[in-house]
């Protein structure tokens, strides 16, 4: 989902649909003990504020990732002070939901017992800020009226990297990779020059429940948000790659109980399937108004390939066990050849829903504006020959009368020169 160069590797089975993706890519004070029996206090929203205008109950959502923030940290009044110009930017142009990014390389934005600080917050994985940037954003959010939620990505530990050099100590990424024990040392994966937690352990899976729940519980925050960073792409060799160790283990214990086991890429499914009821369930049980949703690849074709993702988005979207909404990046003009919009966006009404979750589409304002030569490159014209895509792309689903909102990626794009236009229709239709 992020339109710097690292993002390409998150997109690697997307490049073979003529470059679709193209260059992609926390609050309150700190609450310390459980919610339950707590009550929350916000401040009373300022009159000043009051100026989002959206009684439709449809959700204008915009995306505040890793790459808004400064990589070298802030103090706390530089912190504020981003915060603050960043929010009142969101209201400014008619968003009611900000998705911030709390843990993106196994860190926290957060005053966390099992994710070391990120060096977004200090300049320093494991150093503290000495304040809670996720307790200022959600104070400041609820100030505005606007709705918070916490964005995790899962697995991720590095990108683009293999060293420890700059993982802290106190990581459970470092402790594990570091141990005595051959299982614990599986905990921890090195894949296409990244460091990943390995999705067939249970290990992680507690881990990452016990980071959302210590969210919840600690934080007023309205949700907790997963996007589409589950397994990487693992290419024809997807049997012998990455956990099938784990898989060989697997294999074995079922035959010696005279079980049929699943085969490798629904074994896989189901890892990542038993992380999500996981996460659904440990929210629920600490703060049942708070929501919890997923923001997958948008192309389905790719979510059931064979080899990558493992996400079975149908099963989660046909049940009331596993998310509250669903948000596929749909990142496409309606001209592109291989995905384009309308049809993709078709394809995920269609998808039988439980009647409990919604659907947001997620929205590519980082290809607002791009130059022929861009345009090209991406394999989607469209975004060259046209200023109005994000508009018609609202107004289509909005007429299909089955989409309850969307979520546009991302911040950084607001003010950007060439994404003008594009925005500013955003704005004008976010009011209706």
């Amino acid at each position: 989902m992020k339109r710097k160069q690292n993002a390409k590797k998150k997109r690697n089975l997307f490049l073979s649909l003529a470059f679709v993706l193209g260059l992609t890519c926390l609050f309150s004070l700190y609450y310390k003990s459980t919610y339950q029996n707590k009550t929350y206090t916000e401040t009373t929203p300022v009159k000043s504020y009051s100026s989002i205008n959206n009684t439709s109950g449809e959700m204008h959502g915009i995306w505040i990732a890793f790459l808004d923030y400064n990589s070298n940290g802030y103090s706390k009044t530089d912190f504020v002070k981003f915060v603050n110009n960043t929010f009142d930017t969101c209201v400014a142009n008619n968003y009611d939901t900000v998705f911030v990014h709390v843990r993106m390389f196994a860190d926290a934005m957060y005053n966390s017992k099992y994710f070391p600080w990120s060096k977004y917050a200090s300049g320093k994985q494991g150093k503290n800020p000495g304040y809670d940037p996720l307790s200022i954003m959600v104070k400041e959010a609820h100030k505005r009226n606007l709705k918070i939620h916490a964005w995790i990505n899962p697995y991720r530990i590095t990108s683009g990297t293999t060293s420890y050099k700059n993982i802290s100590k106190s990581s459970y990424a470092y402790k594990w990779s570091h141990s005595s024990s051959t299982s614990k040392k599986r905990n921890v994966l090195k894949y296409n020059g990244s460091l990943y937690f390995n999705p067939a352990k249970q290990d992680v899976i507690n881990l990452i429940s016990n980071g959302v729940k210590e969210i919840v519980q600690n934080y007023n925050v309205d949700g907790i948000h997963f996007d589409d960073y589950f397994y990487p792409g693992l290419g024809s060799k997807y049997k012998k790659l990455f956990d099938s160790k784990e898989y060989k283990s697997y294999n074995k214990s079922m035959k010696k109980a005279g079980k049929l086991p699943l085969g490798i890429v629904k074994w896989r499914r189901e890892n990542v399937n038993k992380l999500i009821r996981n996460v659904y369930s440990t929210v629920k049980k600490a703060r049942k108004n708070c929501i919890f949703g997923i923001s997958p690849a948008g192309y389905l074709n790719n979510l059931y390939d064979e080899s990558s993702y493992y996400c079975d988005v149908k099963k989660w979207m046909d049940s009331d066990k596993y998310i509250d909404y669903i948000c596929p990046q749909i990142y496409w003009s309606f001209e592109n050849k291989t995905a384009p919009y309308k049809k993709i966006c078709q394809e995920w009404i269609n998808i039988p829903r439980n009647s409990g979750i919604k659907l947001y589409i997620g929205l590519a304002a980082y290809k607002a504006g791009m130059t022929k030569k861009e345009a090209k490159a991406n394999g989607d014209m469209g975004w060259y020959k046209s200023k109005t895509v994000l508009k018609r792309e609202v107004i289509y689903a909005r007429n299909t009368k089955k989409v309850d909102g969307f979520i546009v990626f991302d911040y950084g794009d607001i003010n950007r020169k060439a994404a003008r236009t594009e925005i500013n229709n955003l704005k004008k239709i976010f009011e209706n």
